[in-house]
């Protein structure tokens, strides 16, 4: 996988992870207590957006002219 194939996959992964976190978040408005299921899975959702970002961000950062 080339550096800037890697890069698109964790732009998509990002966007795709957001969307999951944001349908767990609104599945979760209706009150009431959240499973610890799916408090977990919004955590992992959570750092893998955030790791990926940082991947992106380095990326970006050694290649400005991205």
């Amino acid at each position: 996988m080339t550096d800037e194939t890697e890069i698109e996959w964790h732009k998509r992964q990002i966007a795709g992870n957001r969307a999951a976190l944001e349908e767990l978040k609104a599945g979760n408005t209706a009150g009431g207590e959240v499973f610890p299921e799916t408090l977990s899975e919004m955590d992992r959702l959570k750092s893998q957006i955030a790791q990926s970002e940082l991947i992106v961000a380095a990326y970006e950062k050694k290649h400005p002219e991205v």
